[in-house]
């Protein structure tokens, strides 16, 4: 906290000079500050035109910010705006991890089923992540399923719990599952706990002083308070992952806070999905929280040299196969990575649809391919459904998912608004009513392009894809159709809400 009141004080007492400055002094200081502003915006616009690699729509985007905004617009491409893939990591982890991942993808070879499947081959070949066999899958639905899942899990655990999240609160059920980790820490329990440095920022330090007392290790991914902040502010790690002894995992929507399981006056009811991992899938997770862990920790850690002997690299990632035989397949990657995996690889989901796209996500703003891709498969006939909420949580990302209905509904996809007293967060797609994916990543260019996201893929019509499609029926049920004369008959303020929600949803 008193580095944060630290940063604050600088920031205002640089604004308060400036501001002074230009107050008290000549018109000619003026004039020159003025042409200053605009020559900064011009180049930034010109690096970004020019040298970017980015998709046109955020070019366009971050350029009229700054056209717009002349200085301060430059100062905010400075902080959000740079392109994530020139980010220059400290050669020490980049080495750990590339030195993890290889032997990782080298193991994944004995458990690889991929050519059973050519969605799950195509996938493998794209990203070099394996479809693995010999898995048991549960859906989870809302945080009354999901919760008492994870703690049943936390309290049993011998060996160690690896836990991350983007948001975790300061509230009832994150107490919860914060003393469930202390009373295995306590029991010398291996516990490593992540969290977002942006998502979790609010998380005071007296909350996790009990934690690290037990013995537990627990990090920062990107803190903001931070001297790199211009590199990192934008580029937040959105995973929720729980890997308990390398044999079962946790991933899905769901971070940890009361509105989760619907115990706040906002929305009467949150609505998400989780996914509970046994198997050699657990691998998969395992192998994003530790590459995670390594970026966090700076390399630095002890976990690293007990993954070095053999015997402990098989506690971490052991090699039993449940008596179930579910196929399950684990993309993850983030804003350094040269290629989109995730997006990617739900891109060859949904160009691999015979009959049907149905996708729920809260926040919906995609890229031109992916919007492509959608109508596409609706103006051929396919049954191509998104659910979005009623009534969103943030106002930018609502108007900016409601600026795109136009574009669907012309093309024939069937748009649904959940319910306005409640929220749907979850992050599914279901393919042919056959294939499903359940991760943390959301429909849009977020998630595609600046968040550290992961998604798990469930191929063939197993009971837990059967029981995503019975979750797709009811929040139909739950929700009520957008037609296109619903839609013609919005306000005129809501029209330029969603204009300009549009123009920005690239870059925020």
């Amino acid at each position: 906290m008193r580095e944060k009141i630290v940063q604050l004080c600088v920031l205002a007492a640089v604004v308060g000079l400036v501001y002074f400055s230009i107050r008290f002094y000549s018109n000619e200081l003026s004039v020159a500050f003025s042409y200053l502003a605009v020559t900064i915006s011009v180049i930034v616009v010109l690096n970004l035109l020019l040298f970017d690699s980015r998709g046109t729509n955020s070019k366009v985007a971050w350029s009229a910010l700054v056209l717009a905004f002349p200085l301060a617009g430059a100062v905010v491409y400075a902080v959000f705006g740079r392109d994530p893939r020139r980010r220059m990591l400290p050669k020490h982890v980049i080495a750990e991890t590339v030195k993890f991942i290889t032997t990782m993808r080298h193991l994944g070879k004995e458990w690889d089923v991929s050519e059973q499947l050519p969605e799950a081959k195509n996938i493998r070949n794209m990203t070099g992540f394996e479809a693995l066999g010999g898995n048991k899958v549960d859906i989870l639905t809302n945080g009354d399923e999901t919760f008492p899942a994870i703690l049943d899990a936390i309290r049993h655990a011998e060996h160690h719990i690896h836990i991350q999240y983007y948001i975790f609160r300061d509230d009832a059920i994150s107490t919860d599952i914060r003393d469930a980790l202390i009373e295995r820490a306590e029991a010398n329990v291996h516990v490593r706990f992540l969290f977002d440095g942006l998502g979790s920022s609010s998380l005071p330090k007296s909350f996790l002083k009990p934690l690290r007392d037990a013995g537990a290790e627990a990090y920062a991914f990107d803190s903001i308070v931070s001297p790199w902040l211009t590199r990192t502010a934008n580029l937040r790690n959105h995973r929720k992952m729980v890997v308990v002894d390398g044999h079962t995992g946790f991933t899905g929507g769901l971070n940890v806070g009361e509105e989760y399981r619907s115990n706040t006056p906002q929305f009467e009811v949150w609505r998400d999905t989780h996914i509970r991992l046994e198997g050699p899938a657990v691998r998969q997770l395992q192998e994003a929280f530790i590459t995670d862990w390594i970026h966090a920790t700076g390399a630095k850690s002890s976990l690293l040299d007990e993954l070095k002997e053999p015997f402990r690299f098989e506690v971490y990632f052991p090699s039993k196969v449940q008596e179930a035989d579910q196929m399950v397949q684990t993309v993850y990657g983030g804003p350094y990575n040269e290629e989109r995996d995730v997006r990617d690889a739900m891109m060859e989901m949904i160009q691999s649809a015979e009959k049907s796209i149905w996708i729920a996500s809260p926040y919906f703003v995609p890229d031109d391919e992916a919007l492509a891709a959608i109508r596409v498969a609706a103006r051929s006939g396919k049954d191509v459904r998104v659910i979005v909420p009623g009534k969103g949580d943030r106002a930018v990302s609502f108007y900016g998912t409601n600026s795109y209905f136009k574009d669907l509904l012309s093309a024939g996809v069937k748009v649904f608004a959940y319910r306005d007293d409640s929220f749907i967060h979850s992050k599914v797609l279901l393919i042919d009513n056959v294939h499903a994916i359940v991760g943390t990543a959301n429909f849009d260019v977020r998630s595609f392009r600046l968040n550290h996201e992961l998604m798990t893929f469930l191929y063939n019509r197993t009971p837990a894809v059967e029981k995503i499609e019975i979750d797709f029926l009811h929040d139909f049920a739950e929700s009520e159709p957008v037609t296109r004369e619903r839609y013609e008959h919005r306000s005129f303020l809501k029209r330029i809400g969603e204009s300009l929600a549009r123009l920005l949803s690239p870059i925020l």
